[in-house]
């Protein structure tokens, strides 16, 4: 039920913006979404629950997960750090802001 009304609110608040892909997990930024900036991870799946992480784009940080393991996050912040400059520049397109 949680995921059916998430689903819900973002698909009629929000636009998804995926930024890329691997390994099965997709990156996305949500425009009109909360601070601080973020990114969010998701693993969908047939087998079991869709794992969901949100990480900070500054620090790279996962301040929120559901269903990724320890080892997932280690290497989703891996792959988030070989193209931080490029989801900086994703996040800030989605939101209509000009670089610092």
């Amino acid at each position: 039920m949680r995921s059916l009304t998430y689903t819900y609110k973002v698909i009629y608040n929000m636009t998804m913006g995926e930024m890329f892909r691997f390994g099965g997990i997709i990156i996305r930024v949500w425009s009109n979404d909360h601070d601080p900036p973020h990114v969010e991870a998701f693993w969908p799946s047939m087998k079991r629950p869709e794992a969901h992480a949100k990480f900070a784009l500054d620090t790279l940080e996962c301040i929120a997960c559901d269903g990724f393991s320890a080892r997932d996050v280690r290497q989703i912040q891996e792959e988030l750090r070989k193209r931080h400059e490029k989801l900086w520049e994703g996040w800030r397109q989605i939101h209509g802001q000009e670089e610092d």
